[in-house]
């Protein structure tokens, strides 16, 4: 649909080109080969050393451009998910992500087992792909302490929002509320196990302009969190959580606000 196919073939005319690069593949789902018509391309980009590695990310922009020379481009670094990772879009809905990586530095990882190799120089890829097929991904996982501190934090910002909304407030409050979500909500999605009814509960994530609607969701919301919570202790094998008398007394606040 948005014409992946024809950005990946000329890609792979574009990195055949580079001499300074040893290897190219695409992983995720069109590594899987279970792509569809919405599905973005993850792309390695592996050259001989860490200086190469260096030299080519400082012409990113450039080669990204040179991809699909004639088609719009927007692009922007995402370094703080891992380095030299690069995020382009072009106009026609084709999104690629670039892992920029070094074949001396880069060890085989279990999510690089199923690959679509583009560009492969004296069976480096080839050798790769199947060290990282030989390894087992790791399973989520959650300690205590990071539990503990998910959980304070979330009281507290939880609240703050709250108390806002009581006033009739719709719009100080939602910047907190995405900033509550974007801190817990991700963490507790990866931990569950899929099947667990709370996850229901936290993706149903609303909020309105109408204030009580919105503070009455709030006490469905603190309910799943509570249910949630409780999962991930029982399935991790952690510390019981919670201080009742804490928990017992705000809930007593919130039944006041409803």
């Amino acid at each position: 649909m948005f014409e992946q196919e024809r950005v990946i073939g000329r890609l792979q005319r574009r990195v055949l080109t580079e001499s300074s690069m040893t290897a190219c593949f695409l992983s995720g789902s069109f590594g899987r080969h279970a792509d569809d018509d919405y599905s973005d391309i993850d792309i390695a980009l592996i050259y001989a050393n860490d200086a190469a590695r260096d030299a080519a990310w400082n012409e990113r922009e450039d080669f990204a451009k040179s991809v699909m020379p004639y088609v719009p481009l927007k692009a922007f670094d995402r370094q703080h998910v891992r380095p030299f990772f690069y995020i382009t879009l072009f106009s026609n809905g084709s999104k690629l992500d670039y892992r920029y990586e070094s074949a001396e530095s880069l060890q085989p990882n279990p999510w690089d087992g199923q690959i679509r190799i583009l560009k492969d120089s004296d069976g480096w890829a080839e050798r790769y792909q199947a060290e990282s097929a030989r390894l087992a991904k790791p399973q989520p996982a959650i300690s205590s302490s990071e539990l503990v501190e998910l959980d304070q934090r979330f009281w507290v910002m939880y609240w703050d929002a709250l108390r806002i909304l009581a006033r009739g407030d719709y719009d100080k409050p939602f910047t907190i509320y995405l900033e509550l979500l974007s801190f817990t909500l991700p963490t507790l999605l990866n931990v569950l196990s899929p099947g667990d009814p709370t996850r229901a509960g936290l993706i149903s994530a609303y909020y309105s302009r109408d204030t009580r609607a919105t503070a009455k969701h709030f006490s469905q919301l603190m309910e799943t969190y509570l249910a949630a919570r409780q999962a991930i202790v029982q399935r991790y094998h952690l510390q019981p959580m919670g201080d009742q008398a804490f928990e017992s007394e705000l809930r007593r606040l919130i039944n006041k606000i409803d």
